[in-house]
């Protein structure tokens, strides 16, 4: 048995629902392909994280029963959990709860990180090692991922969700508790955000194949 998890909370690419901030940008066709294409990358990162060692994977979907969703969890050789109803809070704790009575470590990311790369999946899991609590700082002041080791169950009393105080207010939740941070890394939420992924897959666009295709798909089409 795997002695630690990667949890990843995933949604169904369905027109609507999927990167709405992304749609006043690119249509809601465009924010649901490009959200398809972000999980196809995620997928391709848990496959190699998966492969470099002893980690399983899991998938927290806000939909039960979805066919996409089901595949994705399919192709992972995993099963699909459901998000309860609540703030992110509410879900990533009993991500937590359910993961650390199986597994000594459990990571949590998102969908939207299609760039990001597999060191910092692993420097997650090592920081565990000697602490109980691990961050890892996203470009808006929340955070990209968190990681809780053994019997430790992270608070997330009074954070500010989806502001610019998320990540403090978390660290300040736990404060009795040493806290590892990694480095910061970038998703994608706001229309903003799509300049620093369009500039980072200019430069090496294998860093996320399926959302640089999609990006060139979405371009063209906009001509």
């Amino acid at each position: 048995m795997a002695l630690a998890q990667l949890a990843v909370f995933v949604r169904p690419p369905a027109e609507g629902s999927a990167k709405t901030r992304l749609a006043e940008l690119l249509g809601a066709r465009g924010a649901a392909a490009l959200y398809a294409a972000f999980v196809e990358d995620i997928l391709r990162l848990c496959e190699r994280v998966h492969a470099a060692g002893r980690v399983d994977i899991a998938l927290w979907s806000t939909r039960p029963n979805d066919d996409v969703v089901s595949s994705w969890a399919s192709r992972l050789g995993t099963t699909t959990r459901l998000q309860p109803q609540g703030d992110l809070g509410v879900k990533m704790g009993a991500a937590f709860e359910y993961g650390l009575q199986r597994y000594e470590r459990i990571v949590i990311i998102g969908s939207d990180l299609p760039t990001l790369p597999i060191e910092l999946i692993a420097s997650a899991f090592d920081a565990l090692e000697n602490a109980p609590l691990v961050l890892g700082p996203a470009n808006d002041g929340g955070y990209y991922a968190v990681g809780a080791a053994r019997n430790f169950r992270p608070s997330f009393e009074g954070v500010r969700w989806s502001t610019v105080h998320a990540l403090r207010d978390t660290a300040e939740a736990n404060a009795s508790h040493r806290i590892a941070q990694i480095a910061p890394w970038y998703d994608i939420d706001v229309p903003r955000d799509l300049t620093l992924l369009r500039a980072h897959l200019s430069l090496d666009e294998s860093a996320a194949p399926a959302t640089a295709r999609c990006l060139a798909e979405i371009a063209r089409a906009q001509r």
